[in-house]
């Protein structure tokens, strides 16, 4: 079954007064963690509530994981419950970078059974179709309905050192070329990728106004890709998070993306880290 995946400013207008609708800002930024909240507050689409990347979508970093983790099944319904999210909820999710933060809260939802969509354009588009922005903080109406949280579609880095010997999967990894090549790494401590990984980096994925491109363009350009892996694929990325853009890019165009590894660069560089280390020992 086909997957929700965009709605265009528009529609998202058009549905505002739906009672089951809950709208989530996600803007984030990895330099500075509080930013989401402080744009957030300034302005935002009405009814919007704030939801937090690296605390409420992500659980805390450890040594053997990457930077954003996925929380525990039964603290994410526990978010999902104090966002007033149910089984019946309309969620649309957006931020400033053209889905690739809200991809993150897309992909973790959508996996649960939820109806949920990217705004196509995010913020901007809201913006440049002239639609009323409010500014303080929205209080979400918590629901005691609870669902059950899994990650069927959550590969981990045992997976991904298995497959070495097994091959059951292709890497394609969504940072940029250059930190693909290992140059300009400023985010880890080990620049490069995973062994065999390919790379198509999420922006690819979105035209020159910052909208995705049509499912047309984007089934046409991964089709070329796809000619040459004959294994399903596994995204990732730097930490997990615009890898699921590509997953959402491939459910737009009508084609099946479902599987991240999570963990992603941050976390295989911390592998790499300790095999030195205990080489040197």
């Amino acid at each position: 079954m086909a997957l929700p995946t965009m709605v265009s400013a528009t529609q998202l207008q058009d549905m505002l007064e739906q009672e089951d609708l809950v709208i989530l800002d996600s803007r984030f930024y990895l330099t500075d963690l509080k930013k989401g909240y402080e744009v957030y507050k300034f302005g935002h689409i009405p009814g919007a509530l704030f939801v937090d990347l690296h605390h409420q979508l992500a659980s805390t970093e450890t040594n053997l994981t990457g930077r954003h983790p996925l929380p525990e099944p039964d603290t994410l319904s526990q978010t999902l419950a104090s966002l007033g999210i149910t089984n019946n909820s309309q969620v649309v999710v957006y931020d400033d970078m053209s889905g690739a933060m809200a991809a993150r809260a897309w992909w973790m939802l959508v996996q649960q059974g939820i109806q949920v969509y990217v705004l196509d354009g995010g913020f901007a588009a809201w913006e440049s179709a002239g639609y009323l922005i409010e500014s303080g903080e929205n209080l979400a109406t918590p629901t005691e309905h609870r669902i059950k949280v899994s990650y069927p579609w959550l590969v981990s880095e045992d997976d991904v050192v298995a497959n070495f010997e097994v091959e059951r999967f292709q890497l394609l990894d969504a940072r940029s070329e250059d930190r693909f090549n290992g140059l300009n790494e400023t985010m880890d401590p080990v620049a490069g990728h995973i062994p065999g990984a390919m790379n198509r980096c999420f922006t690819e994925n979105l035209n020159a106004e910052g909208f995705m491109k049509s499912p047309a363009e984007l089934q046409d350009e991964w089709s070329r890709l796809l000619q040459h892996i004959e294994k399903p694929i596994v995204y990732y990325c730097g930490s997990g998070v615009t890898a699921c853009h590509n997953v959402l890019a491939m459910n737009y165009a009508g084609l099946e993306a479902k599987h991240v590894f999570v963990g992603s660069w941050s976390q295989w560089a911390k592998r790499m880290l300790r095999k030195l280390e205990e080489s040197d020992a």
